[in-house]
Protein backbone atom coordinates (compact mmCIF):
# COMPACT_ATOMS: atom_id res chain seq x y z
CA UNK A 1 0.00 0.00 0.00
CA UNK A 2 1.31 3.42 -0.91
CA UNK A 3 2.46 5.94 1.63
CA UNK A 4 -0.27 8.54 1.92
CA UNK A 5 0.38 12.29 2.19
CA UNK A 6 -3.14 12.58 3.60
CA UNK A 7 -2.56 10.34 6.62
CA UNK A 8 -1.28 12.95 9.13
CA UNK A 9 -4.47 15.06 8.89
CA UNK A 10 -7.30 12.63 8.12
CA UNK A 11 -8.70 10.92 11.23
CA UNK A 12 -10.55 8.20 9.29
CA UNK A 13 -8.95 5.43 7.23
CA UNK A 14 -7.92 3.17 5.84
CA UNK A 15 -11.08 1.18 5.17
CA UNK A 16 -10.71 -2.34 6.53
CA UNK A 17 -13.59 -4.57 5.46
CA UNK A 18 -17.20 -5.04 4.52
CA UNK A 19 -19.58 -7.31 6.42
CA UNK A 20 -22.22 -9.45 4.72
CA UNK A 21 -25.32 -10.86 6.41
CA UNK A 22 -26.08 -14.11 4.60
CA UNK A 23 -28.26 -17.16 5.09
CA UNK A 24 -25.59 -19.66 3.98
CA UNK A 25 -22.04 -18.76 4.97
CA UNK A 26 -20.65 -21.92 3.37
CA UNK A 27 -21.93 -20.88 -0.06
CA UNK A 28 -20.41 -17.42 0.31
CA UNK A 29 -17.07 -18.78 1.51
CA UNK A 30 -16.95 -21.29 -1.33
CA UNK A 31 -17.62 -18.59 -3.94
CA UNK A 32 -14.89 -16.27 -2.66
CA UNK A 33 -12.34 -19.05 -2.26
CA UNK A 34 -12.91 -20.58 -5.68
CA UNK A 35 -13.40 -17.40 -7.71
CA UNK A 36 -11.31 -14.72 -5.95
CA UNK A 37 -8.70 -16.89 -4.15
CA UNK A 38 -9.55 -15.61 -0.67
CA UNK A 39 -8.57 -17.70 2.34
CA UNK A 40 -10.42 -18.27 5.61
CA UNK A 41 -8.83 -16.22 8.39
CA UNK A 42 -11.25 -17.26 11.12
CA UNK A 43 -14.54 -19.13 11.40
CA UNK A 44 -16.45 -19.33 14.68
CA UNK A 45 -19.16 -17.71 16.80
CA UNK A 46 -19.36 -13.93 16.83
CA UNK A 47 -17.82 -12.97 20.19
CA UNK A 48 -20.21 -11.70 22.81
CA UNK A 49 -17.80 -8.87 23.58
CA UNK A 50 -17.92 -7.64 19.97
CA UNK A 51 -21.71 -7.93 19.76
CA UNK A 52 -21.93 -5.96 23.02
CA UNK A 53 -19.53 -3.30 21.70
CA UNK A 54 -21.79 -2.96 18.67
CA UNK A 55 -24.87 -2.69 20.86
CA UNK A 56 -26.15 -5.77 19.00
CA UNK A 57 -26.21 -8.45 21.70
CA UNK A 58 -28.67 -10.58 19.71
CA UNK A 59 -25.88 -11.29 17.21
CA UNK A 60 -23.62 -12.94 19.81
CA UNK A 61 -22.92 -16.54 18.90
CA UNK A 62 -23.91 -16.20 15.23
CA UNK A 63 -21.45 -17.82 12.85
CA UNK A 64 -18.83 -15.22 11.96
CA UNK A 65 -16.31 -15.79 9.16
CA UNK A 66 -13.41 -13.55 8.13
CA UNK A 67 -11.88 -13.89 4.65
CA UNK A 68 -8.76 -12.28 3.22
CA UNK A 69 -6.22 -12.39 0.43
CA UNK A 70 -3.15 -13.02 2.62
CA UNK A 71 -3.44 -14.62 6.04
CA UNK A 72 -0.24 -12.87 7.17
CA UNK A 73 -1.39 -9.35 6.20
CA UNK A 74 -4.35 -8.09 8.21
CA UNK A 75 -4.88 -5.17 5.84
CA UNK A 76 -6.03 -7.68 3.20
CA UNK A 77 -8.68 -9.27 5.44
CA UNK A 78 -11.45 -7.43 3.66
CA UNK A 79 -14.62 -9.50 4.03
CA UNK A 80 -16.64 -10.68 7.04
CA UNK A 81 -19.77 -12.84 6.98
CA UNK A 82 -22.46 -13.07 9.62
CA UNK A 83 -24.65 -16.13 9.06
CA UNK A 84 -28.31 -15.37 9.82
CA UNK A 85 -30.98 -18.01 9.05
CA UNK A 86 -33.65 -15.45 8.10
CA UNK A 87 -31.48 -13.46 5.71
CA UNK A 88 -32.62 -13.25 2.11
CA UNK A 89 -30.24 -12.04 -0.58
CA UNK A 90 -31.38 -8.60 -1.76
CA UNK A 91 -31.49 -7.63 -5.41
CA UNK A 92 -28.04 -6.19 -6.22
CA UNK A 93 -27.81 -2.41 -6.51
CA UNK A 94 -31.47 -1.88 -5.65
CA UNK A 95 -31.32 -0.34 -2.15
CA UNK A 96 -29.91 2.77 -0.58
CA UNK A 97 -27.11 2.34 1.93
CA UNK A 98 -23.95 0.46 1.09
CA UNK A 99 -24.11 -0.13 -2.65
CA UNK A 100 -20.83 -1.93 -3.35
CA UNK A 101 -17.32 -2.80 -2.23
CA UNK A 102 -14.60 -1.64 -4.59
CA UNK A 103 -11.77 -4.16 -4.35
CA UNK A 104 -8.25 -3.84 -5.75
CA UNK A 105 -7.52 -6.73 -8.12
CA UNK A 106 -4.42 -7.86 -9.98
CA UNK A 107 -5.79 -8.40 -13.52
CA UNK A 108 -9.40 -7.44 -14.11
CA UNK A 109 -9.57 -8.67 -17.71
CA UNK A 110 -8.29 -12.13 -16.77
CA UNK A 111 -10.63 -12.15 -13.80
CA UNK A 112 -13.55 -11.29 -16.05
CA UNK A 113 -12.94 -14.41 -18.10
CA UNK A 114 -12.50 -16.53 -14.99
CA UNK A 115 -15.79 -15.39 -13.44
CA UNK A 116 -17.92 -16.37 -16.42
CA UNK A 117 -20.43 -19.12 -15.54
CA UNK A 118 -19.41 -19.09 -11.86
CA UNK A 119 -21.12 -18.12 -8.59
CA UNK A 120 -20.74 -14.40 -9.34
CA UNK A 121 -23.05 -12.69 -11.83
CA UNK A 122 -21.32 -10.22 -14.12
CA UNK A 123 -23.19 -6.91 -14.06
CA UNK A 124 -20.68 -4.99 -16.13
CA UNK A 125 -17.68 -6.35 -18.10
CA UNK A 126 -14.17 -4.93 -17.69
CA UNK A 127 -13.78 -1.43 -19.09
CA UNK A 128 -11.91 1.79 -18.40
CA UNK A 129 -13.66 4.17 -16.02
CA UNK A 130 -15.13 7.36 -17.44
CA UNK A 131 -13.05 9.47 -15.04
CA UNK A 132 -9.66 7.96 -15.97
CA UNK A 133 -8.50 5.21 -18.33
CA UNK A 134 -5.72 4.16 -15.93
CA UNK A 135 -8.45 2.53 -13.85
CA UNK A 136 -10.19 -0.53 -15.27
CA UNK A 137 -13.10 -2.15 -13.48
CA UNK A 138 -15.92 -4.64 -13.74
CA UNK A 139 -18.98 -5.09 -11.56
CA UNK A 140 -20.31 -8.39 -10.23
CA UNK A 141 -23.06 -9.55 -7.88
CA UNK A 142 -22.18 -12.13 -5.25
CA UNK A 143 -24.13 -14.97 -3.64
CA UNK A 144 -25.45 -12.85 -0.74
CA UNK A 145 -26.83 -10.12 -2.99
CA UNK A 146 -23.72 -7.97 -2.55
CA UNK A 147 -22.09 -6.02 -5.37
CA UNK A 148 -18.34 -5.84 -5.95
CA UNK A 149 -16.48 -3.39 -8.16
CA UNK A 150 -13.36 -5.32 -9.12
CA UNK A 151 -10.83 -2.64 -9.97
CA UNK A 152 -7.34 -2.71 -11.45
CA UNK A 153 -5.24 0.41 -10.87
CA UNK A 154 -2.70 0.53 -13.70
CA UNK A 155 -0.94 3.83 -12.91
CA UNK A 156 -1.17 6.73 -10.45
CA UNK A 157 -4.35 8.78 -10.77
CA UNK A 158 -3.80 12.24 -9.26
CA UNK A 159 -5.27 13.89 -7.26
CA UNK A 160 -6.45 10.59 -5.75
CA UNK A 161 -4.25 8.63 -3.37
CA UNK A 162 -4.84 5.00 -4.38
CA UNK A 163 -3.11 1.74 -3.41
CA UNK A 164 -0.18 0.32 -5.34
CA UNK A 165 -1.08 -2.35 -7.95
CA UNK A 166 -2.28 -5.61 -6.43
CA UNK A 167 -0.14 -8.72 -6.15
CA UNK A 168 -3.06 -10.97 -5.11
CA UNK A 169 -6.11 -11.85 -7.20
CA UNK A 170 -8.47 -9.72 -5.07
CA UNK A 171 -6.21 -7.99 -2.60
CA UNK A 172 -8.00 -5.39 -0.49
CA UNK A 173 -11.04 -3.19 -0.09
CA UNK A 174 -10.14 0.42 -0.82
CA UNK A 175 -13.39 2.18 -1.72
CA UNK A 176 -16.81 1.45 -0.23
CA UNK A 177 -19.60 2.87 -2.40
CA UNK A 178 -22.69 4.42 -0.83
CA UNK A 179 -26.09 4.98 -2.42
CA UNK A 180 -27.75 8.09 -1.02
CA UNK A 181 -31.12 9.57 -1.91
CA UNK A 182 -29.89 12.95 -0.65
CA UNK A 183 -26.40 13.26 -2.09
CA UNK A 184 -25.50 16.63 -0.62
CA UNK A 185 -26.58 15.55 2.88
CA UNK A 186 -24.48 12.38 2.72
CA UNK A 187 -21.45 14.24 1.37
CA UNK A 188 -21.68 16.81 4.14
CA UNK A 189 -21.97 14.11 6.81
CA UNK A 190 -18.85 12.28 5.65
CA UNK A 191 -16.96 15.52 5.10
CA UNK A 192 -17.60 16.38 8.74
CA UNK A 193 -16.56 12.90 9.89
CA UNK A 194 -13.33 12.90 7.88
CA UNK A 195 -12.53 16.59 8.17
CA UNK A 196 -11.98 16.74 4.42
CA UNK A 197 -13.73 18.44 1.53
CA UNK A 198 -14.80 15.95 -1.11
CA UNK A 199 -14.79 16.11 -4.89
CA UNK A 200 -18.11 16.35 -6.72
CA UNK A 201 -18.63 15.46 -10.37
CA UNK A 202 -21.04 13.74 -12.74
CA UNK A 203 -20.13 10.35 -14.18
CA UNK A 204 -21.72 7.22 -15.57
CA UNK A 205 -22.32 4.28 -13.24
CA UNK A 206 -23.24 1.84 -15.97
CA UNK A 207 -24.07 -1.23 -13.89
CA UNK A 208 -26.27 0.84 -11.57
CA UNK A 209 -28.08 2.42 -14.50
CA UNK A 210 -28.63 -1.01 -16.01
CA UNK A 211 -30.03 -2.35 -12.73
CA UNK A 212 -32.48 0.56 -12.68
CA UNK A 213 -33.42 0.20 -16.35
CA UNK A 214 -31.74 3.45 -17.36
CA UNK A 215 -29.39 4.31 -20.24
CA UNK A 216 -26.00 2.83 -19.22
CA UNK A 217 -24.28 6.03 -20.38
CA UNK A 218 -26.47 8.34 -18.28
CA UNK A 219 -24.41 10.37 -15.82
CA UNK A 220 -25.37 11.06 -12.23
CA UNK A 221 -23.84 13.15 -9.42
CA UNK A 222 -21.07 11.32 -7.58
CA UNK A 223 -18.78 12.45 -4.79
CA UNK A 224 -15.50 11.07 -3.45
CA UNK A 225 -13.66 11.74 -0.21
CA UNK A 226 -10.03 10.87 0.34
CA UNK A 227 -9.36 8.90 3.53
CA UNK A 228 -6.09 7.96 5.19
CA UNK A 229 -4.23 4.85 4.09
CA UNK A 230 -4.77 5.16 0.32
CA UNK A 231 -8.50 4.57 0.63
CA UNK A 232 -11.59 6.58 -0.23
CA UNK A 233 -15.35 6.61 0.00
CA UNK A 234 -17.62 7.13 -3.00
CA UNK A 235 -21.13 8.51 -2.60
CA UNK A 236 -23.58 8.14 -5.49
CA UNK A 237 -26.76 10.17 -5.87
CA UNK A 238 -29.52 7.56 -6.32
CA UNK A 239 -32.95 9.05 -5.57
CA UNK A 240 -34.48 5.96 -7.21
CA UNK A 241 -33.48 3.77 -4.26
CA UNK A 242 -35.39 3.02 -1.06
CA UNK A 243 -33.93 1.67 2.18
CA UNK A 244 -32.94 -1.96 2.67
CA UNK A 245 -35.14 -3.92 5.13
CA UNK A 246 -33.48 -5.03 8.36
CA UNK A 247 -33.23 -8.71 9.22
CA UNK A 248 -30.43 -9.35 11.72
CA UNK A 249 -30.85 -7.35 14.92
CA UNK A 250 -31.27 -4.20 12.84
CA UNK A 251 -28.66 -5.03 10.19
CA UNK A 252 -29.86 -5.54 6.60
CA UNK A 253 -29.13 -8.66 4.61
CA UNK A 254 -26.43 -8.49 1.97
CA UNK A 255 -23.81 -5.79 2.43
CA UNK A 256 -24.67 -4.62 5.93
CA UNK A 257 -21.65 -2.80 7.35
CA UNK A 258 -18.33 -1.22 6.39
CA UNK A 259 -15.44 -0.89 8.87
CA UNK A 260 -12.84 1.88 8.92
CA UNK A 261 -9.80 2.44 11.07
CA UNK A 262 -9.96 5.78 12.87
CA UNK A 263 -8.12 7.89 15.38
CA UNK A 264 -9.66 8.27 18.81
CA UNK A 265 -9.92 12.04 18.21
CA UNK A 266 -12.33 11.65 15.29
CA UNK A 267 -15.46 13.76 15.80
CA UNK A 268 -18.13 11.12 16.44
CA UNK A 269 -21.76 12.03 15.70
CA UNK A 270 -23.95 12.86 18.73
CA UNK A 271 -25.05 9.76 20.61
CA UNK A 272 -22.11 7.65 19.40
CA UNK A 273 -19.39 6.61 21.85
CA UNK A 274 -16.34 4.38 21.81
CA UNK A 275 -16.82 0.92 23.35
CA UNK A 276 -13.90 -1.23 24.50
CA UNK A 277 -13.26 -4.54 22.72
CA UNK A 278 -9.95 -6.02 23.82
CA UNK A 279 -7.11 -3.80 22.66
CA UNK A 280 -9.45 -2.02 20.23
CA UNK A 281 -12.11 0.63 20.71
CA UNK A 282 -15.19 0.19 18.55
CA UNK A 283 -17.85 2.72 17.56
CA UNK A 284 -20.90 1.62 15.59
CA UNK A 285 -23.23 4.16 14.01
CA UNK A 286 -25.72 4.66 11.22
CA UNK A 287 -24.99 7.15 8.49
CA UNK A 288 -27.33 9.46 6.60
CA UNK A 289 -28.45 6.79 4.11
CA UNK A 290 -29.21 4.26 6.84
CA UNK A 291 -25.88 2.52 6.37
CA UNK A 292 -24.01 0.91 9.28
CA UNK A 293 -20.46 2.12 9.92
CA UNK A 294 -17.94 0.57 12.29
CA UNK A 295 -14.93 2.59 13.41
CA UNK A 296 -11.90 0.78 14.84
CA UNK A 297 -9.29 2.54 16.96
CA UNK A 298 -6.30 1.23 18.96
Amino acid sequence: MSSSPFEPCIPVGPVQCGTLVARDADAVVRAYRESLDLVVISDGPLPKALATAWGQSDLAGARFVVLGADAADASTHWLRIIEWPLAEAPLPMRHSGWLALEVLVKDVCALGQRLENGPFTVLGPPRALAVNDNIWAMQVAGPAGETLYLTEVRAPVPPFDLPAPATFTAERLFIPVLSAREHSTAMGWYEQLSGQAGLRFDTRVSALNAALGLDPEWRRPVGTLQLAGASMIEIDHVPEHSGAPACASGLPSGLAMVSFHARRDVALPPGTTWQAHGATAVALMQGPAGEWIELLAP
